[in-house]
């Protein structure tokens, strides 16, 4: 059971509004701050934003603080966890602390409906992105959100296997797939595998493997949750791409800020530290704008490629939602769900959006960073890293201006150690 807190100095001006069990809403006192929004003439801090994400994760946190930074305090519907990281943020207005995705659902039909004004609904993760997919039809007339135009669409194309034959119809190098139920191996397969999960669902991201046997895939199979999913030639990979954007006007405007690729691999995840480059290739553009308007997305989204040996592209996947990477296109002057809104309410964007990223622009997620490369793999010493941090043009955790979801960052994971020691007595 929740807490419901409410500060009598911060009472919204509704009616109507009810004590929910599963729902905790805190709220930062703060005044409300003018747009600055780079050549937009509009004011965006007169509309609603809600960022819809984990509570703890540095991609909603990244949004809170783009948003902030143009003068727009969002609220915020966060789950899944007790660390208060994205909801301290300086910049948020309001926090609803929710148990589940759909019970976060409940509170946007609950307290934001407004007939007269959409809100922005900004979903930072899959889950969420596939709840408001599948409330397509009782959203679309109070809120902006990402979107393929009907209700279930979006899920339809985040199957893996719809999504890549429609890469292959498009213009894109598609790894060869099988499509199987958990233990089938099929016939004809080669080897190495990559078991790929076909939809999103709690844990996906855990069910991964790269296979060079029938063994090692029979072995997979017993630790992987999905029921269905797609077996995918492994592809030797020199190193991974990725595009950051919007789409807006059914799928037929895209904007794309910078594309990525990362300055180490690891062999079990991706990295964390990467070089962003001023977007110029023209086939992926014009394959992206095949694949929106084929779709009708609106939104924000990121896509994920390999680069093999010998420089080709490989289509992997698009996310349809906020990437975790998009914070440095806001401190490249690109600021992606201030852009987003802009061209939902306007159909345009501002003509000199795009601007040039400087050579050797390095991105770094520093806490993941350190947990991958210092203390599980001992890739580098700690001062290494420290310099690495030092060095870095964009780091998605440290913000001196915004300082306490740092500290829940860094320091929540002690705390649940301390009290795991505590619990068993050592």
């Amino acid at each position: 059971m929740y807490q419901f807190i409410l500060s009598d100095s911060c009472q919204r001006k509704e009616t109507g509004r009810t004590h929910l069990p599963f729902c905790e809403i805190q709220r930062n006192q703060r005044t409300e701050g003018k747009a600055s929004l780079g050549g937009i003439k509009m004011n965006l801090a007169e509309y609603t934003f809600i960022v819809f994400g984990e509570e703890y994760h540095y991609n909603p946190l990244g949004v809170v603080r783009s948003l902030g930074e143009a003068g727009i305090h969002p609220d915020v519907i966060a789950y899944g966890g007790r660390e208060h990281v994205v909801s301290s943020s300086r910049y948020v207005n309001e926090t609803h602390h929710v148990k589940t995705v759909e019970d976060g659902y409940d509170i946007l039909m609950r307290y934001y409906r407004n007939p007269e004004r959409k809100a922005f609904v900004i979903a930072c993760d899959d889950l969420v992105n596939d709840c408001l997919d599948a409330h397509y039809d009782d959203l679309r007339e109070y809120f902006w959100f990402n979107n393929a135009g009907e209700q279930g669409r979006l899920e339809h194309f985040q199957n893996k296997e719809v999504l890549s034959e429609l890469a292959v119809k498009c213009g894109a190098k598609v790894p060869r797939s099988w499509h199987v139920n958990r233990g089938e191996v099929p016939d004809d397969i080669e080897y190495p595998v990559l078991t790929k999960p076909l939809t999103s669902y709690e844990g996906w991201k855990s069910d991964y493997y790269v296979c060079n046997t029938e063994t090692e895939l029979r072995s997979a199979y017993l630790k992987i949750k999905g029921e269905q999913l797609l077996l995918q030639s492994y592809i030797q990979k020199k190193n991974e791409y990725s595009v950051d954007g919007i789409v807006y006007n059914h799928g037929n405007d895209v904007f794309i800020s910078v594309e990525t690729e990362y300055t180490y691999l690891l062999p079990d995840y991706y990295s964390m530290s990467m070089v962003h480059r001023t977007f110029q290739n023209k086939e992926i553009q014009n394959f992206l704008n095949k694949m929106f308007r084929a779709i009708g997305f609106e939104g924000i989204f990121s896509i994920d490629m390999l680069i093999d040996e010998n420089d080709e592209k490989w289509f992997l996947e698009i996310n349809f939602r906020n990437s975790a990477w998009s914070y440095a296109s806001t401190k490249l002057g690109m600021n992606l769900p201030v852009l987003w809104a802009e061209g939902m309410i306007t159909g345009k964007i501002p003509e000199d959006a795009r601007k040039e990223v400087p050579d050797n622009y390095i991105a770094l997620t520093e806490k993941m960073d350190f947990n991958l490369r210092v203390r599980k793999h001992h890739q580098i010493s700690f001062l290494q890293w420290l310099k690495e941090v030092k060095n870095a043009d964009c780091l998605y955790v440290w913000d001196r201006h915004d300082l306490v979801p740092v500290f829940w960052t860094w320091m929540s994971p002690l705390g649940r150690m301390i009290n795991k020691i505590k619990g068993t007595g050592a």
